[in-house]
């Protein structure tokens, strides 16, 4: 894997003389290598494996991160997400070669405050210390870990193939289509019993056109969630990207103020404000290069 990512990314790979003009000229195919894919049913502009190891790598980060659900708190799971911050620079600095300033570190520390603030102002003390004492909690935080982890990783590549080959259509086409077939057949082998159990009308308080509907409504907001942050990253890079999805968890919570009528502490409002104000700090100086 790591091979594949230096390949990726290196300045004498076969796309580094087209990198300063793709930002720009990203529809004009003579600029960009090209490759034959499904026995030239389709034309691609990088090797069809790069594509197949970002698919295979966000496939099992989410993978890990909802079987983290299974054995640790929600709480660690919201956490430990913050990890993608980190592994996107890291993972940036290893095979973009960017040099991070000390704005962009401190705006990311702050950032994962806000979120660390929000996230444990919400925690008992049964949840803060459970996933010591328990072995399958322990298997939980470290499926929560890696899978961070490999988010910040295939953001990292994902914006390789986007600046340097292939476009955000040909990336929403390719990852899209080799995530789906991996996702399948790992649900075939690993979560039979759970899958099945989704289509039951056995054995759940929530009807099964009640499941259909979540699940539908999720695989669209999922689909719309990748595309967004695949057009990002075209124009952006993978830290920032990072950075801004930790305000999701503030907008979950003004989205059940609207529903359910939660009422907001002032932990929340601290907590947006850090976010937000790691984001103006990160953004105040220049862009990483």
């Amino acid at each position: 894997l790591r091979r594949n990512a230096r390949e990726i990314g290196s300045a004498n790979g076969p796309a580094a003389n087209y990198r300063s003009s793709n930002r720009s000229h990203g529809s004009d195919s003579k600029l960009r290598p090209q490759y034959p894919f499904l026995c030239g049913i389709f034309t691609i502009h990088t090797k069809w494996y790069y594509y197949f190891v970002v698919a295979l790598i966000e496939a099992q980060a989410y993978y890990l991160i909802f079987l983290a659900f299974r054995y640790t708190s929600f709480t660690f799971v919201y956490v430990t997400n913050a990890l993608a911050i980190p592994s996107a620079m890291l993972f940036t600095k290893l095979f973009m070669k960017r040099r991070y300033l000390w704005t962009h570190l401190i705006g990311g520390v702050i950032c994962i405050t806000g979120i660390v603030v929000y996230t444990v102002s919400d925690m008992s003390l049964e949840d803060g210390f459970e996933h010591v004492a328990s072995s399958d909690h322990i298997k939980g935080d470290i499926f929560a870990i890696f899978g961070a982890i490999l988010l910040g990783l295939d953001d990292v590549l994902s914006e390789i193939i986007l600046s340097d080959f292939g476009g955000v259509n040909e990336m929403l086409f390719m990852k899209g289509m080799f995530g789906a077939l991996i996702s399948v057949v790992q649900l075939g082998i690993l979560e039979r019993d759970s899958f099945s159990a989704l289509f039951s009308k056995e054995g759940s308080s929530c009807t099964l056109t009640w499941r259909m509907a979540l699940f539908t409504t999720h695989v669209c907001t999922r689909s719309l969630d990748v595309a967004g942050e695949m057009k990002f990253l075209f124009i952006s890079e993978a830290a920032l990207l990072n950075l801004l999805l930790l305000t999701s968890d503030l907008y979950a919570a003004i989205f059940d103020v609207l529903t359910i009528g939660l009422k907001l502490t002032p932990i929340f409002y601290l907590a947006f404000f850090l976010i937000v104000s790691g984001l103006i700090v990160y953004e105040s100086g220049p862009s990483p290069a």
